[in-house]
């Protein structure tokens, strides 16, 4: 199971490492009950600052690594919630990891999340809460003219990538591309479609022509909302809903001794 994940929509803002992380949607929260798994090794440090290569993200059925990354972005990837969805001291974003670990045997992507929630909270002392709060969502629904795209062929690791102006999709189930959707258009997504199982599509994004040089957000936007509806039949509705936010109440600047 190899999976990478890119998104690097050129007229929008850079969607972050949880783009990278947008392997499984929806919160993987512990109970008491049920001790997570741990990953068998592992070795969390302090990025170099000097580090040329970008931020990545890649896991493998028994191993997952982190360049780069900040202690915000892993957190977000640990728990799959996005940047909106993620309160904390503002240095979150200013302490950036390299992480290497390894399990006992292979694992699927969900345990993988769950391995990491475990390493940050051992290593960093993380203590987090869960609260709702209602704000503004879309919904992700069914449009009138019926769904566009097809159940997907090709099978193997989810993938998203851009490239000529394009977003291609395979093997994406709806709550996984929510997760996407909530990084590039700023608000969260529910998903109200009732669809299961996993697509395989293409959006054309080619941008109208920029102002200045460059198209603005907003444009990027209302164009990913109407070529949803156009090219795959889905559909955004504005409405408000109770949404889970991670409030991190405590974390270490520095990680434990490997």
């Amino acid at each position: 199971m190899d999976i990478t994940f890119n998104v690097t929509l050129s007229h929008m803002k850079r969607a972050t490492c949880l783009f990278a992380a947008g392997l499984v949607a929806g919160s993987l929260f512990q109970t008491a009950a049920q001790p997570a798994p741990h990953f068998e090794v592992a070795s969390v440090r302090l990025a170099d600052p000097g580090q040329r290569t970008g931020p990545s993200f890649q896991t493998a059925a028994d191993s997952l690594t982190i360049r780069g990354l900040s202690l915000r972005d892993c957190i977000q990837t640990a728990w799959q919630l996005p940047s909106i969805q993620v309160t904390g001291p503002a240095w979150l974003d200013d302490v950036r990891l390299d992480i290497l670990a390894k399990t006992a045997q292979p694992v699927d992507e969900k345990h993988l999340c769950v391995m990491l929630q475990a390493l940050l909270t051992e290593r960093f002392g993380l203590k987090t809460h869960i609260e709702k709060k209602e704000m503004p969502v879309f919904a992700l629904t069914v449009a009138k003219g019926g769904l566009k795209m097809a159940p997907s062929a090709t099978g193997g690791p989810m993938s998203i990538s851009q490239g000529r102006g394009k977003l291609t999709g395979k093997n994406v189930d709806l709550d996984k591309f929510g997760v996407i959707l909530t990084k590039l258009l700023g608000r969260p997504i529910v998903d109200a479609t009732g669809l299961k199982g996993a697509y395989d599509f293409q959006i054309d994004l080619q941008p109208p022509d920029p102002v200045n040089g460059q198209a603005s957000p907003v444009d990027m936007a209302s164009m990913m909302i109407t070529a949803l509806q156009d090219q795959l039949g889905l559909k955004l509705e504005s409405r408000k809903d109770a949404v889970e936010i991670l409030v991190v109440d405590h974390a270490e600047k520095t990680p434990s001794d490997n």
